[in-house]
């Protein structure tokens, strides 16, 4: 378990970028901007750099060409979701899971286990998988007012998690039923979205319809088609959502990190929405 000392720090800027999208009118409420402009091809060179990073599957599935494609919306507070993950992010550490033998929750060791996920929300078709490229881990920050670090662990084994402060009290909250946000480490950091089948977990070719980004900071968005070309915006402002229905679609993954890798301020993400 990490100190819990950075990861309030970080709860406290949610808390106040939370705070700033409720004055406009709330989260949920923010519209999207008017225009974007077409994504930009990746040069040889970009494309071979992003292949570096994570190696693209050699397979991935094809969807039925008659075949209605079904939206859903990934918030990282999905209950399903949050209960298959290790110590429910109850620190906010999202990390990569899996179980033992034992069917118990266990941090993925790829050497004994063969199916790991981070955050895998299952949808009406398939699962929507975001995992991380490169770092251990990235954050599920918690709703403004869980900023609290001393509960006892609750007896399961996976350690103590944040919890509510109330008249200097530390009080318990269920972490599956605790609303969340995706936050980065910093800008540099890549997380990767992709669609798998229920029942082997393949990877499958999905579209992405949208991406809500919190205030304050902006981030680029890549994509790799099914002929294999990777396509990205360099920037798209934060506090609003970003619409691309007509652009990501066919994909077998889609990337994101801070539109100015390298500096220390992580981004948030509010909400995305794909069509298995």
């Amino acid at each position: 378990m990490h100190s819990g000392v950075p990861m309030n720090t970080r709860g406290y800027r949610l808390a106040l970028s939370l705070m700033f999208a409720a004055s406009v009118g709330g989260c949920a409420q923010l519209k999207p901007l008017p225009t974007l402009a077409p994504p930009t091809q990746a040069t040889p060179e970009q494309a071979a750099e992003r292949e570096r990073e994570s190696l693209p599957p050699k397979a991935v599935q094809a969807r039925s060409a008659d075949s209605p494609r079904q939206p859903c919306l990934v918030t990282f507070d999905d209950e399903g979701a949050l209960g298959q993950m290790y110590g429910q992010a109850r620190s906010t550490l999202a990390l990569k899971s899996s179980r033992g033998s034992n069917g118990q929750l266990q941090i993925c060791d790829s050497t004994k286990h063969n199916n790991c996920w981070t955050y895998r929300q299952h949808c009406s078709r398939s699962d929507v998988n975001l995992d991380t490229i490169g770092s251990a881990h990235y954050h599920l920050s918690m709703e403004t007012g869980i900023e609290c670090y001393t509960l006892p662990d609750p007896g399961d084994g996976l350690g103590r998690g944040f919890g509510r402060l109330v008249e200097w009290k530390c009080t318990d909250v269920d972490w599956v039923k605790t609303p969340r946000v995706l936050t980065s480490h910093d800008q540099s950091q890549w997380v990767k979205i992709w669609a798998s089948t229920t029942d082997t977990h393949a990877p499958m070719y999905f579209d992405m319809d949208s991406i809500h980004v919190l205030p304050d900071t902006s981030i680029q968005l890549w994509f790799r088609k099914r002929d294999g070309t990777w396509w990205y915006w360099p920037e798209l402002q934060a506090d609003a959502t970003w619409t691309f229905r007509d652009h990501v679609r066919e994909v077998s993954e889609v990337r994101i990190r801070g539109a100015r890798a390298g500096r220390t301020r992580s981004y948030v993400i509010g909400s995305v929405t794909i069509r298995d």
